[in-house]
């Protein structure tokens, strides 16, 4: 009896797959023909972009060696097999060095004469200190992108007087120092503060309000009933901090605005644009929050009673990283 194969060689492709034997095939993007994906049985093995021309021996050296048939590869890049065979040798005999170096073994063995006569083509100077410098440029440039937020409302103008820490103080004992490195850091690097600024104008002092209580770790609007209003305010860049009443007041001003979705937006596009976050691979999970007040909500799987629960599901979209790129709180279940 026989028995048929798994993974045939002469599985059905499109025009931009070529198979190259052994169940590997090149994939090429249907835009730019130099961006390849090499494949074995579906799986990605390596992505790569043939105007890089050493990535793109490694990748002939690669596919040769998982077992890709010479002259199919050939066909495939549009080389010749003597090509291939030249790469082979050189890797043979030279490694990876006279690979991607280009030594000839025609012109000896001796890897010193062979990287003498290549020198002039290397990077000259302290690689370290260019790499160093591309990646200082690369960050600058990030952070002028930084600054130009696309704003849905517009600038909002603030009057001098309901700006933070328009007035100067001497220095002060404090217990709420600790949130210092939080405000330089969102003023600073973030454009936080021109971010709430603009999209909810002289409605922003809630959201100082929240960064204290992140900060120390106050976990309703209630408990802050508890804190020193005049050192807690004067940290947050304003003269005091009113009573929780006055607190509540703060919030409902900002959440009549309805804008909290719009700030969202802005902020993970900025996120994305300045390349703060990874886009490759996203990761979403989402949890339920249980609700037991006396208003009517949808509900929810809790799993950790195996029950339909009242709640509200909390949705959040990381990159490979851990870095949140997306967030999001939808009553009952959600659409996850």
């Amino acid at each position: 009896m026989h028995q048929k194969t798994l993974f045939p060689d002469n599985m059905p492709v499109d025009e931009n797959t070529k198979m190259i034997g052994a169940n590997l095939s090149l994939v090429f993007n249907k835009k730019n023909k130099n961006l390849v994906i090499l494949k074995k049985n579906g799986v990605v093995i390596k992505r790569v972009d043939l105007s890089d021309k050493p990535a793109k021996k490694l990748l002939i050296i690669e596919a040769v060696e998982l077992g890709a048939t010479k002259y199919k590869l050939a066909e495939g890049l549009n080389i010749s097999r003597q090509t291939i065979h030249n790469y082979i040798e050189s890797k043979k005999r030279f490694g990876t060095e006279g690979l991607l170096g280009g030594y000839n073994p025609d012109m000896g063995k001796n890897l010193e004469e062979h990287r003498k006569r290549t020198q002039k083509n290397r990077i000259q100077g302290n690689k370290a200190v260019i790499l160093a410098e591309e990646r200082k440029a690369e960050r600058i440039e990030n952070e002028k992108k930084q600054l130009k937020l696309d704003f849905e409302f517009g600038v909002k103008e603030i009057p001098k007087e309901e700006l933070p820490f328009n007035e100067l103080h001497d220095w002060k004992e404090t217990r709420f120092a600790g949130i210092f490195p939080y405000l330089i850091v969102l003023i600073n690097k973030n454009q936080w503060v021109k971010l709430i600024f603009n999209h909810f104008g002289t409605a922003y002092k809630i959201f100082f309000v929240f960064l204290l209580m992140f900060a120390r770790n106050i976990r309703s609007i209630e408990q802050l009933k508890n804190i020193n209003r005049k050192e807690a305010g004067l940290i947050l860049g304003f003269k005091k901090l009113p009573n929780v009443k006055g607190i509540w007041k703060w919030f409902y001003s900002a959440s009549i605005l309805q804008r909290s979705a719009s700030l969202c937006k802005t902020f993970f596009k900025n996120q994305i644009c300045c390349g703060l976050v990874n886009v490759f691979i996203w990761f979403t999970d989402g949890h339920l929050l249980p609700y037991s007040g006396k208003e009517k909500i949808h509900p929810g799987y809790y799993t950790q009673r195996r029950m339909m629960t009242p709640g509200q599901t909390n949705q959040v979209t990381c990159d490979t990283t851990g870095r949140i790129v997306d967030f999001e709180i939808q009553e009952g279940k959600g659409d996850l």
